[in-house]
């Protein structure tokens, strides 16, 4: 394989420094369009909002899922919830330890298996939950505002559908 390349002398502090740089080629074009990160993008845009929504409240999104999801499973084992949530089990395990610390949930040996762990949400747990409700419930009329409520679902139906299809 041949790389071409030509070279940039830059000043840099005062010296001389020469950059190479990649020439532009056809093949590189078809990079831009990666569906992964075409994806990726306004996922993080939209974390950085509800990041800056969550702020006040002393809550990230991603606790904020963890705990409405466990509102409403009730105890689930962590393997199933990291299923639920589409989580490696180690990434999980790093966000459960933050919420454990805060007291916002219980993680207790499994009844029947004690080497499995049980994952609850506490009494703070509900109630930190509670308090970001609303912080959640505006971000989601921004959201729908901004971009539309018919858009919203339909774009809530072709996530849940690319889920589905890439899960299975």
């Amino acid at each position: 394989m041949t790389i071409r390349a030509y070279t940039h002398t830059l000043i840099i502090n005062g010296k001389k420094e020469r950059r190479y740089m990649a020439k532009k080629n056809e093949k590189y074009k078809q990079l831009t369009e990666c569906s992964c990160n075409m994806l990726r993008k306004p996922a993080r845009k939209v974390t950085q909002f509800y990041e800056g929504v969550f702020r006040e409240v002393g809550i990230k999104p991603t606790q904020f899922t963890i705990l409405a999801t466990l509102a409403n499973t009730g105890p689930v084992q962590l393997t199933q919830l990291a299923d639920q949530l589409f989580l490696e089990r180690t990434g999980l395990t790093r966000n459960l330890n933050v919420l454990e610390r805060n007291d916002w949930i219980e993680i207790q040996p499994g009844e029947e298996d004690s080497r499995q762990r049980v994952v609850s949400l506490s009494e703070k747990g509900y109630e930190q939950l509670d308090r970001a409700i609303p912080y959640w419930q505006k971000a989601q009329k921004t959201l729908e505002k901004n971009i539309g409520k018919d858009t919203i679902a339909d774009l809530r139906k072709m996530l849940d559908y690319l889920t589905k299809i890439i899960t299975t």
